[in-house]
């Protein structure tokens, strides 16, 4: 009687989301051919290449003071030396504060890029959204989160987002 009823309850279950209509789309496909984001990441790279010039240059001077310091501690006089090894200490901890501000978790290279994210993404899911509604999807899953064990093929709906954001008029969308 159990199974009876567990078998029923299965099918009640299942006729109740029979009619419930699922997408999904791959973000990466998505970030990596849309022509928005790649124009993005060319102005990220210059950025970055800019901060890394300063950054090397820093570590030249670091290196520089370093060996100054190494060649000449034979002769140097010991307040001489101490001044130096402050001002390698201190040289140090600049580097690393500008490391840290630039380059770090929450630094200026990485609110750049969300700066400059922001709008791209808003785009892509009003995009998402629209051809969800178009389609009559109840749910647009993104694959590259791990959450799809199967999906079939007729349901990525990834090119379909990449064929409308290149038709798309960003103006259009921002109303």
């Amino acid at each position: 009687m159990k199974k009876i009823i567990l078998i029923i309850y299965c099918l009640l279950v299942s006729l109740a989301y029979a009619d419930t209509k699922v997408g999904y789309i791959d973000s990466q496909i998505i970030m990596s051919e849309y022509e928005d984001v790649r124009q993005i990441q060319v102005e990220l790279e210059k950025e970055q290449k800019r901060l890394q010039v300063i950054y090397e240059k820093k570590l030249t001077s670091l290196d520089s003071l370093t060996n100054a310091y190494q060649t000449g501690s034979i002769i140097l006089s010991e307040q001489k030396k101490k001044q130096m090894e402050s001002d390698i200490t201190i040289k140090q901890q600049e580097i690393q504060e500008w490391q840290l501000k630039y380059f770090g978790p929450e630094g200026e290279l990485y609110k750049l890029q969300n700066e400059l994210l922001a709008p791209i993404l808003q785009t892509i899911d009003k995009v998402i959204r629209s051809i969800g509604e178009e389609r009559g999807y109840d749910y647009i899953f993104d694959a590259v989160q791990g959450s799809i064990v199967y999906a079939l093929d007729s349901h990525n709906l990834t090119q379909d987002v990449l064929d409308a954001l290149k038709k798309v008029n960003v103006d259009e969308l921002k109303e």
